[in-house]
């Protein structure tokens, strides 16, 4: 019993990159269990690779090779994460502000909602329109 305290002791755990094998796996399991077609069912053994690369990185012991590699995947993931957290702050923004775009310059404009018909001066290239927030 002692060995198997001492062997969990010391491994690496769960970071960003065992937990997007670990979505990668359940995913593939859903699509093949959805699709009736006989091929891609047989694909579902796919779906045990990205699961025991999760379960070996967690038991691991090597935290520096680990932890190399979760930097590598969170800086490949950077820009999907930051995409995501964009488009969260403008559906907390579209609360308070009203978002138009320049008929000119396409520039998105933020204003304060509900002050009525405002004329609308672009930061961007001067043009100015009405719009009603």
């Amino acid at each position: 019993m002692n060995g198997f305290k001492d062997f969990l002791r010391g491994i690496y755990g769960f970071d960003g990159l065992s937990c997007g094998l670990l979505f990668l796996s359940i995913l593939i399991n859903l699509v093949t269990a959805c699709v009736p077609s006989e091929p891609i069912q047989r694909l579902n053994i796919l779906s045990f690779i990205p699961l025991l690369i999760c379960i070996f990185r967690v038991f691991s012991h090597n935290h520096s090779k680990r932890a190399r590699e979760n930097t590598k995947f969170l800086q490949l993931m950077h820009p999907i994460f930051e995409y995501f957290d964009r488009r969260g702050q403008e559906r907390e923004q579209a609360k308070i502000f009203k978002f138009f775009k320049c008929p000119s310059c396409t520039q998105k404009i933020r204003v304060p909602k509900g002050k009525g018909k405002i004329e609308i001066t672009c930061p961007k290239c001067g043009n100015k329109f009405i719009k009603k927030t």
